[in-house]
């Protein structure tokens, strides 16, 4: 039975975490509302639309990274902005079952490049690693030579 409970509590305190978040900003008042999003980096209806997602809304994402074996810590670390334009775009995408169904069965097949829309940044954060990966290489056998 405790089973049962368990998501569905998990289920009203994530509504009950984006109501919070729509109501607070609705407080704010449009003009503020307007601050905070250009802050962000957002515009104010994507804001509002951010605000009522689910607090776990980026867990695909996180997936998705790693199954590329990309840590998102390194990702914010080497530049903040590509990690949080990440995780805008996949909070607002319209294509989470298709996305969840293809991570679940195969990572790696290449349908999810048509749906994604962060797909060239991904595949841009792979690039980028795999050449890093490359000069560490020459480097160590540099050492060893």
């Amino acid at each position: 039975m405790l089973s049962l409970f368990n998501p569905l509590a998990r289920w009203w305190s994530n509504w009950r975490a984006a109501q919070r978040s729509v109501a607070a900003l609705d407080c704010c008042g449009s003009e503020e509302a307007q601050r905070i999003a250009h802050d962000v980096g957002v515009t104010a209806p994507e804001l509002r639309a951010l605000a009522g997602k689910w607090p776990d809304s980026t867990n695909l994402l996180t997936c998705r990274l790693a199954a590329f074996k990309l840590d998102p810590g390194e990702v914010r670390r080497k530049d903040p902005g590509v990690l949080q334009d990440l995780q805008r775009v996949c909070t607002l995408c319209t294509n989470t079952d298709d996305c969840g169904h293809d991570l679940a069965r195969n990572p790696f097949d290449p349908v999810w490049h048509v749906y994604c829309p962060n797909v060239m940044t991904i595949q841009a954060l792979v690039a980028e690693r795999a050449k890093a990966d490359d000069r560490v290489g020459v480097v160590r056998a540099a050492k060893a030579n």
